[in-house]
């Protein structure tokens, strides 16, 4: 459960969001010359995130969810064509600075290190929770000391890997259990080593939480406790492009004409939880 903290450990700094909105490239006088190919927006995803972007038919069919819906929306805003180009999660920033594609909108962390090769425009605030087994056995209550001696699997080299291990390392500092940490290149796998009973459980972002137990009501639950908030989801373009504040102004367009909205609710997200784009995080 997302829970509105202000205490969030991942929240970006008063300074980094000032480099966010303050620190972007006058626009050229053509933005569009940026584009990788011409009349084109291409949006590096990773579909494998329900609900916010997966294959319609499993493996493999059209790329759908709240991201590839939003990202289109935003192509058909700048009077462009929308391509969606699945790339890994691990190769996702690297595409992006390679100028693979033009941006990547797919439910990606606003974070400092992110921040540091790519300009930022988020979108939706969100936060970690914990998928456990029906009864919540281990009685996981919150990513703090009830983590203490369970086995928890995230995605890895996510936002939420780097949550658990820093909380693994308080576990060893205070002499209490280490948390037996496992993991996976993709949820899905993370979702299989909970059927499997190889962890206690499984540290994702509030929206892919509800998702999964969605989809296993009969054997999972989500665990009721503490989840820091405060965390948005953000849309990168190559740092300094020109093309970075016409995204800003044309996603905040977006937003107030209520477009983001209706696709949020269409994949059972709270709309409330949509983020201005010129607020601080």
């Amino acid at each position: 459960m997302l829970v509105n903290s202000k205490k969030s450990i991942i929240a970006v700094s008063v300074a980094t969001v000032a480099l966010l909105l303050g620190s972007i490239a006058p626009a050229q006088a053509d933005w569009k010359a940026d584009l990788v190919t011409k009349g084109t927006l291409i949006n590096c995803i990773d579909p494998e995130y329900p609900p916010m972007e997966y294959y319609s038919k499993g493996t493999s069919g059209k790329i759908i969810g709240f991201d590839a819906e939003a990202s289109a929306a935003l192509a058909k805003e700048l009077k462009l064509k929308i391509k969606q180009l699945a790339t890994s999660f691990d190769g996702l920033i690297p595409a992006l600075t390679a100028g693979r594609c033009d941006m990547v909108w797919t439910a990606l962390y606003l974070s400092n290190k992110r921040l540091a090769v790519a300009d930022g425009v988020p979108y939706l605030e969100t936060g970690p929770g914990v998928v456990v087994a029906k009864g919540n056995p281990k009685k996981i209550t919150d990513i703090s000391f009830s983590m203490c001696g369970t086995r928890i699997a995230v995605q890895g080299a996510s936002a939420n890997e780097a949550l658990v291990q820093a909380q693994d390392k308080v576990c060893r500092d205070t002499g209490k259990k280490p948390i037996a940490l496992s993991s996976y290149p993709k949820v899905a796998e993370t979702v299989a080593a909970l059927l499997n009973g190889k962890v206690d459980g499984i540290v994702e972002t509030d929206v892919a939480c509800g998702d999964i137990v969605n989809k296993n009501k009969k054997k999972f639950e989500v665990a009721k406790g503490y989840f820091l908030g405060d965390v948005s989801f953000a849309a990168y373009v190559q740092k300094g492009s020109a093309l970075t504040p016409v995204v800003k102004k044309a996603v905040q367009k977006l937003m107030d004409n209520g477009t983001l909205a209706k696709i949020a609710k269409k994949y059972n997200l709270d709309p409330e939880k949509l983020t201005t784009v010129g607020e601080p995080i």
